[in-house]
């Protein structure tokens, strides 16, 4: 079979099976046909011709255009999900990944938004002088609350929460689904906001669709900016906030894992990271420093 045929018969595999969402399988299809590419240029058509030294020397391609480490091993990760599907399927003998060392990448941390800042921000700003005060308000109180992902709040809907119980559902990564309790007073709020509300989507434009990633975005943004110098202000950024604010509280780092809907604990322990440099930071005003 050649890569092209291989390629379009992973990604339905990915899409039906695996119930990867949409954008997932668009960015391994992009990756895989950008390194199907590169082999055709050197003469390789078939999967049984690609070798470690074909991802090698597209990797050191990839690194010399100034592509950045972080998204080469985005890049390296993708073939190896796929090299693994056609063994597993017998459309191929060898593995092309098992002499590939990814490159280095550069570890950071992403910084939270202070808690000050977003308590200022919520308790001072004129949300009522706005056509979608009210609604934007809520927007950033639901992802700095709840830690729900961007694609979790964008598809919320009327029908997800249950006041009763004070908690909504969400639909996470992978079709993954999960419940996160809301504080009464957010409880209370979303109440009296969905009772305004026509669409079926707690978040929705004038025509009733759901909101879209890159407006959201710009709500975050828009808020944030006036009230924080934060390098990064974003969705993602509010539910890094959520967490590493929950955890210097003194909250069990298992619970934020479940809250957040991590699949492992690995995932969820940057934020121990981002705590400790805070408290490096505290432990460098002693006295006897």
């Amino acid at each position: 079979m050649g890569w092209n045929d291989s390629v379009t018969e992973f990604i339905v595999y990915l899409s039906k099976n695996r119930r990867m969402s949409e954008h997932t399988c668009v960015a391994y299809e992009r990756d895989l046909q950008q390194f199907g590419e590169y082999l055709s240029s050197v003469g390789i058509n078939q999967l049984d011709g690609v070798k470690s030294n074909h991802i090698r020397w597209w990797m050191s391609e990839l690194m010399e255009q100034g592509i950045k480490p972080r998204t080469v091993n985005r890049k390296l990760s993708g073939l190896r999900t796929f090299f693994k599907y056609l063994r597993q399927h017998d459309m191929l003998l060898h593995d092309p990944m098992s002499r590939v060392v990814p490159p280095k990448t550069a570890k950071y941390l992403v910084k939270d938004i202070p808690r000050v800042d977003l308590e200022k921000m919520f308790a001072r700003f004129p949300w009522e002088e706005f056509d979608t005060g009210e609604r934007d308000r809520l927007l950033l109180l639901m992802l700095y609350t709840t830690g729900m992902r961007l694609s979790e709040l964008i598809g919320l809907k009327n029908t997800d929460i249950d006041f009763s119980r004070n908690q909504l559902r969400v639909l996470g990564k992978r079709n993954k689904i999960r419940d996160i309790p809301l504080h009464p007073e957010l409880a209370d709020t979303l109440m009296a906001f969905t009772k305004t509300q026509s669409s079926k989507w707690v978040f929705s434009r004038s025509n009733g669709e759901p909101l879209y990633p890159v407006l959201v975005y710009r709500v975050v943004n828009k808020y944030l900016k006036l009230f924080s110098s934060a390098s990064k202000l974003s969705p993602h950024v509010l539910r890094h906030s959520f967490a590493t604010h929950m955890l210097n509280n003194g909250a069990n780092l298992m619970a934020i894992k479940d809250l957040l809907g991590h699949s492992s604990l690995s995932a969820t322990q940057v934020y121990t990271k981002s705590s400790f440099e805070k408290l490096k930071q505290i432990h460098g005003l002693h006295p006897r420093k």
